[in-house]
């Protein structure tokens, strides 16, 4: 493994990823590297320049500001493609998840202007999309400065209620085709949040949020004189299969026809195994998770 997957690994401790599976979330400090904080920029000014079929503009067209957010870039821009299979996420999520094979999944792009009003609702992700399973990872990367009131929010340990909660659509404000069937409504958090309890971390450029995919969370507007962009990069471990949904999903699972409890990682043209690494040491497989 080359100096910079080794040192990221060596900086995630037992206790981070304790934090991980009590909490549903956990902060990991300087482990994205200004290399690849540089890539993901310019994939951010080419993705909305030319965005994907899931380019939103999420804001409404009274709003001071302009939320964007788009899915699945890395099969349209290089540098997500290179962020998502060489850069450090792979590590990370074995590390985390503890492991032994990680597949990437897709990347989400959340752009916020300053001055921006719209907010990004309390939802859980898991629920959008077609996977089951507990060995599963969203890394939340910003790339600027953000404040415990910008930052994404999550409420500890909800990932271990045993709930899954309807998704809502942002721009359209409305539950996904099919969902209030499956799932349960989602708590007002930001109606009463007295009666949660809430983490959120302060986070600098190189800075990341590790966190479960059942875990609630959502993020404030950007009251702040300077763009909120934030990159969220999701990792697939040993136990993730597909799993049925509601009619409606995004972003859907396209390049192979997969029926429930397939495992995901066993088909890498559409999930790219990004551990182990074909950089790294014989034995490491077992010692990074």
């Amino acid at each position: 493994m080359n100096q910079e997957m080794q040192a990221v690994r060596d900086s995630i401790t037992e206790t981070d990823v304790e934090q991980f599976w009590r909490d549903g979330a956990v902060p990991l400090r300087g482990v994205i590297g200004a290399n690849w904080r540089e890539l993901i920029a310019e994939g951010i000014e080419k993705t909305v320049a030319d965005p994907t079929s899931y380019g939103r503009v999420q804001s409404k067209p009274n709003d001071p500001g302009w939320f964007f957010t788009d899915y699945y870039m890395w099969r349209k821009h290089k540098e997500f493609e290179t962020v998502a299979k060489d850069g450090p996420g792979g590590v990370i999520a074995a590390r985390i998840l503890r492991s032994k094979q990680i597949n990437y999944f897709y990347e989400g792009l959340f752009l916020k202007e300053p001055g921006t009003v719209r907010t990004t609702n309390w939802h859980q992700d898991q629920p959008y999309y077609n996977v089951d399973g507990r060995q599963i990872c969203v890394i939340w990367i910003p790339l600027d400065p953000v404040t415990e009131e910008t930052t994404l929010q999550v409420v500890r340990n909800s990932h271990n209620w045993g709930k899954w909660f309807q998704p809502v659509f942002i721009a359209k404000d409305r539950v996904a085709e099919g969902a209030d069937e499956l799932f349960e409504p989602t708590p007002d958090v930001e109606g009463h949040p007295e009666d949660f309890d809430i983490l959120a971390w302060s986070l600098d450029p190189g800075d990341c949020l590790v966190l479960h995919p059942l875990c609630l969370h959502g993020a404030s507007g950007n009251p702040l004189p300077i763009r909120r962009r934030a990159i969220q990069t999701i990792f697939l471990g040993d136990d993730c299969v597909y799993g049925e949904r509601m009619a409606e999903v995004e972003p859907r699972i396209e390049g192979h026809d997969f029926k429930k409890g397939d495992r995901l990682g066993d088909v890498e043209s559409v999930f790219p195994k990004v551990w182990p690494r074909p950089d790294m040491e014989p034995d490491m497989a077992g010692r990074a998770a």
